[in-house]
């Protein structure tokens, strides 16, 4: 089963490698972020905003970098869940970071990699056909 995998990550086209290099970065980056706010005594925010708010941009920088890491392993792995997990991640985010935008302007930093992704992925969507 082990070499099977290494097969599929070795025919995996430079695009969707492309995608999952970013998202290992972007779930890196949410994991930090997540971790620091929850850790630093009233968050990473350049505004004040409710314990209650707080605690929802934490868990939401958690869940995300864990979707995201999923996501990649799946992409990665040749899997059309993956592919289609990696839409949901994307589509998760932007969503997150509208939310975001409306309580501080550096969230839309966490634009750039969904987008990229979901341009990347919908013009790769010949290769869901040769995944499994």
């Amino acid at each position: 089963m082990f070499k099977k995998e290494i097969h599929f990550l070795g025919n995996t086209k430079k695009s969707m490698v492309f995608v999952a290099l970013l998202w290992i970065l972007q779930s890196a980056g949410r994991f930090l972020f997540g971790y620091l706010s929850a850790t630093t005594p009233g968050g990473l925010l350049d505004v004040e905003v409710t314990q209650a708010t707080l605690q929802i941009i934490d868990t939401m920088f958690l869940v995300l970098g864990a979707l995201g890491l999923i996501a990649t392993a799946g992409l990665l792995l040749r899997r059309k869940w993956g592919f289609h997990a990696t839409i949901i991640a994307s589509v998760s985010t932007i969503l997150f970071d509208i939310w975001g935008v409306t309580i501080q302007s550096s969230a839309a930093m966490g634009f750039v990699v969904p987008a990229i992704s979901l341009v990347v992925l919908f013009t790769s969507r010949s290769q869901l056909k040769e995944m499994n």
